[in-house]
């Protein structure tokens, strides 16, 4: 560090920057330099930054839940979850068996209004448009029918089975949004709903103009029709009502759409549906299983901030190919509870946990990036039932240090300093969470494809980053501490013990690969590999390029 700074000095820097990032997130490239300069800071840095105002995430056990008020045919209440009620009793009204009495009668008319068009045009969720008792603001809510609504939802709800329909509320933070619903509940037309998604994430009027290439006026104008559409007065109301919808989009079973294509985008549409495992000491363990049943049985570990969601079509190919792949969420991410013991060998035990529930063997085991050394030791714990292990864009555990080549290649430079500077993991990865969106993503894409080969995989499939927002919104979904702390842990073991490893290992990297020659992932395997393939005009993009020859690897015999 220069002697005319202190880490005091650097953390204020870095301080900074995490609030003009949160305020302008198109600005978040500077958060490489800003940790960078402060990478030398420790445990009193840690604490400096442990609880900045405004960036508190919320974590699995203080996540807010969403409402379930259910509705019987004939108009009565079915049942309720306690936080249904609580919030509706708060906000709206006194739920009785024999159906909701609101404190402001206009919300009968509405309500009565949403089941007419559920009815008429058979979607699979219509937003409700609420005035609350106490200040006349608007509270929104959807209403499903309940063959669109996720059992987990309803599961501890009595006599669930003889309602019609779930009036839902959402938890009042946003991590996705649901356009589609939103357009067609209110009758707004794409430009206005173009507007309404930008001013959601967070630009000004004068910035959404711009961003849509029509004029200030125009946009005005727009604002007042979507005001009058939705029933609202100010901006404020707008974006707060947009953030109560959105939370929710994930969560239910969205509309399957109207055409078909081969294309990265809408996987999250047609994935398996997330199961749960409880573990022996009760904790969740969120898994998606796909293709067929009676298959050849595979273990898909994916990589840094990801999720059990795997590429479109990929259900289907896995069914043609014989294969039974399972895709597990890490702890204290996704839907998955956290491990207070975190460690590669810890979350190694837990998959294997899974796998005996699930009554499988012999394993196949393929990962993606930051997930080979979990691999790794879910092989070794499996001991000979490990039949092979494919390691594709590997990436080692331990602090690596920067090199020129990575300046030339923004992401890879991040996660460097990312992991030689645990103690900014926390906020950073906290920023990331509150500031998600489509858009953010896709700019995060496009610098990531900083190799040749990226970025022309980039240009020919430019859904992937819809893919990428999808498991990282669901990897973060209810908080990011899990994520934070698996960087940080695996930061702090450089190497990993694993003398029950037999299973024969393949390593896969791109010719591009940003992150380097596999040398130095070879060095730090520290042992000899059956196969070490680099596959031309591609870098880290290599799992997305290549995925269905991953799947072939599965399907293989050994022979092959």
């Amino acid at each position: 560090m220069p002697p005319s700074r202190t880490p005091k000095a650097d953390v204020a820097q870095l301080i900074e920057t995490i609030y003009a990032v949160a305020a302008r997130p198109e600005r978040w490239e500077e958060i490489i330099s800003a940790v960078g300069a402060a990478a030398a800071a420790g445990p009193a840095a840690g604490a400096a930054l442990s609880h900045l105002p405004g960036l508190d995430d919320v974590g699995p056990e203080t996540k807010p839940a969403l409402g379930v008020i259910l509705l019987s045919p004939a108009g009565g209440v079915v049942g309720w979850n306690s936080v249904g009620e609580a919030m509706f009793r708060d906000r709206l009204g006194v739920v009785e068996s024999r159906g909701l009495r609101f404190f402001n009668p206009s919300n009968h008319e509405a309500l009565a209004h949403a089941r007419a068009r559920l009815a008429e045009s058979g979607a699979a969720q219509v937003i409700v448009k609420f005035i609350q008792a106490r200040d006349d603001d608007p509270h929104f809510a959807y209403m499903a029918p309940i063959s669109a609504t996720p059992p987990e939802m309803v599961a501890d709800i009595a006599h669930a089975g003889n309602a019609s329909a779930a009036l839902i509320f959402p938890a009042l933070e946003a991590s996705d949004h649901l356009w589609r619903t939103i357009r067609e509940s209110f009758g707004l037309t794409p430009a206005e709903t173009r507007l309404a998604a930008r001013l959601k994430d967070g630009l000004t009027l004068k910035e959404a103009a711009e961003d849509l290439n029509v004029s200030l006026n125009t946009v005005r104008n727009q604002l007042r029709a979507v005001f009058e559409k939705m029933g609202l007065n100010r901006q404020s109301d707008l974006v707060r009502a947009l953030a109560q919808l959105s939370a929710l989009s994930s969560s239910l079973q969205p509309v399957m759409p109207s055409t078909v294509s081969a294309t990265e985008a809408g996987a999250l549409r047609v994935a398996p549906p997330v199961l749960i495992h409880r573990l022996a000491d009760r904790r969740a363990l969120a898994y998606r299983v796909y293709g067929d049943p009676t298959g050849r049985p595979c273990m898909m570990v994916h990589q840094g901030l990801g999720s059990s969601l795997l590429p479109r079509g990929s259900d289907q190919l896995a069914r043609d190919l014989g294969l039974y792949i399972v895709c597990a969420e890490r702890p204290g991410t996704g839907r998955s509870d956290p491990r207070l013991d975190l460690s590669f060998h810890t979350v190694a035990e837990d998959l294997v946990a899974l796998t005996e529930a699930l009554g499988l063997s012999r394993m196949r085991i393929v990962a993606f990036m930051n997930g080979a050394a979990f691999a790794l030791a879910y092989a070794g714990a499996l001991g000979d039932r490990a039949e092979r292990l494919l390691l594709v864009s590997g990436r080692r555990s331990g602090v690596v240090p920067e090199t020129e080549r990575d300046r030339r290649h923004p992401m890879i430079l991040l996660h460097r300093r990312m992991a030689r500077s645990a103690w900014a993991v926390g906020p950073l990865y906290a920023l990331l969470r509150r500031r998600l969106s489509r858009r953010q993503v896709e700019a995060m894409v496009r610098t990531a494809a900083s190799a040749p080969g990226d970025g022309a995989y980039l240009r020919s499939h430019p859904a992937v980053a819809e893919f990428v927002y999808d498991y990282m919104s669901e990897c973060l979904a209810r908080s990011s501490k899990g994520a934070a702390r698996e960087l940080v842990m695996a930061s702090d073991t450089p190497t990993l013990d694993l003398p029950d490893l037999s299973a024969p290992i393949s390593v896969w990297f791109g010719a591009d690969d940003p992150a380097g020659p596999p040398d130095d992932f070879l060095a730090w395997l520290g042992r000899p590999c059956k196969e070490v393939r680099i596959l031309p005009a591609v870098g880290h993009f290599l799992p997305h390029k290549h995925w269905p020859e991953v799947m072939a690897w599965l399907a293989a015999d050994e022979g092959d």
